[in-house]
């Protein structure tokens, strides 16, 4: 979240981080009564977990259901590749990679 922060504070300035922090915790509270929300990251990428996905805010946040809370496990901007980042799946062609020479 200090992360995100800082990023929104530099692109957009401080209202800008108000608001979208504003509207992720919003959303991320109202998991407490509507926990089963999010997507099965299982289902739609195939991935043996049971983290959960909301977009909120041009972000992904992901969470896991735990006995005694929810436990958000990291928060991504939608240009981020973090089906790379959480679970080492390769999302690109080495003809795209090439191309961009990444």
């Amino acid at each position: 979240m200090r992360e995100l922060k800082k990023y929104l504070d530099f692109q957009f300035g401080g209202d800008v981080r108000k608001k979208v922090i504003k509207e992720i915790v919003s959303r991320v509270r109202s998991l407490r009564e509507h926990e089963q929300t999010g997507i099965s990251v299982r289902d739609m990428y195939g991935v043996d977990t049971d983290c959960l996905c909301i977009f909120v805010a041009k972000n992904y946040v992901f969470y896991r259901i735990e006995p005694d809370c929810i436990y958000v496990v990291n928060i991504y901007n939608e240009r981020e590749d973090f089906v790379m980042d959480l679970f080492g799946i390769k999302t690109t062609s080495q003809e795209t990679e090439d191309f961009w020479n990444e």
